[in-house]
């Protein structure tokens, strides 16, 4: 019997170490989009959808605001609808990847239609019930390099998948401030304008698919406001519409007439400024319709950080 027991602790151990090995070694390479996220904490934002995660660099917005007079790092903790729409839970992963002394701080709070949707016919309840289960509501941590927390509890593919990079997709760099830089040139192939017109097609379908299937959110609109109300409280909250290719932008107009009015009306209400770039689809382009290209982001970055800039400036707030 005490063999048996033997047996069983030292096979107990041998697969503990063996988990703890994958996961401590997939820490230290590549885990998914999203693991960069959580792996510091900041004193200024990106927030959004994937539109926000891959069109915004944090390193350009924090050039053009180099007066030392806000708190950086800045982090881009943008993600996409399941992870990241308004709501209770996305504010409590805010105020938890926040510096707890955090007052001055850059807060970039992106806006699309898709971000104040949940599927048709859910009350508030299976809204944030259905948030719980993503990203942010599973961890615990949201600061820590390396985060285990993060690994362990949302990691979905195999571990031994840290021995290998199959999963990363060449165009794909994700930056350890959060941004997820996509490029059209990749190590053994180049992004096609035929690929960016297919893929512009299917971006089509699945908004149109969307629509059908989901609705607007008062829970989403309540929590967004929410949000800004908290930013507001420790630093410079500014909500932005990012540029995307003109189709696009078309379709969710014609989707939520009236959308930059009330956002615009709603920033008024809250003092905080609306810069809305929606109408210059054509000065930056896209791999997919929604999604900017490298070269694109980095100049829209250094649009968004100078028009930030000028604005606190105007306002008295941005030092000499």
């Amino acid at each position: 019997m005490k063999n048996f027991i033997y047996k069983i602790i030292i096979f107990c151990t041998i697969l503990a170490s063996t988990y703890a090995f994958f996961v401590d070694k997939l820490s230290k390479e590549y885990v998914d989009p999203y693991y960069n996220k959580f792996s510091q904490k900041a004193s200024g934002l990106i927030l959004g959808l994937s539109r926000a995660s891959e069109g915004v660099s944090p390193s350009i917005i924090e050039e053009e605001l180099s007066s030392g007079q806000f708190e950086n790092p800045m982090v881009n903790f943008a993600m996409n609808t399941v992870q990241s729409s308004y709501g209770e839970i996305y504010l409590d992963g805010i105020k938890q990847k926040l510096k707890s002394n955090s007052k001055n701080g850059i807060f970039i709070v992106a806006i699309s239609p898709g971000s104040f949707t949940a599927p048709s016919g859910m009350n508030d309840e299976n809204i944030y019930n259905m948030d719980k289960e993503g990203i942010i509501g599973k961890i615990d941590n949201f600061t820590s390099a390396p985060n285990y927390s993060y690994i362990i509890n949302t990691y979905p593919q195999p571990l031994y998948n840290a021995l290998h990079d199959f999963d990363k997709w060449e165009h794909h760099t994700p930056h350890p401030n959060g941004w997820n830089e996509i490029t059209q040139n990749g190590r053994f192939n180049k992004i096609r304008e035929s690929d960016i017109d297919h893929w512009k097609s299917l971006t089509i379908r699945y908004y149109k698919r969307k629509i059908k299937k989901e609705q607007f959110s008062n829970y989403r609109l309540n929590h967004f406001i929410k949000t800004i109300q908290y930013l507001k409280t420790i630093g410079n909250v500014f909500i932005v519409r990012l540029p995307a290719d003109n189709d696009i932008i078309k379709i969710e107009n014609d989707l939520w007439k009236g959308f930059d009015k009330q956002f615009d009306s709603i920033s008024k209400q809250y003092s905080v400024e609306f810069l809305n770039y929606s109408s210059l689809g054509s000065d930056y382009k896209t791999y997919d319709g929604s999604h900017m290209l490298s070269a694109s982001a980095k100049k829209f970055s250094k649009l968004l950080g100078k028009d930030i800039k000028n604005s606190l400036v105007e306002r008295n707030e941005y030092g000499n």
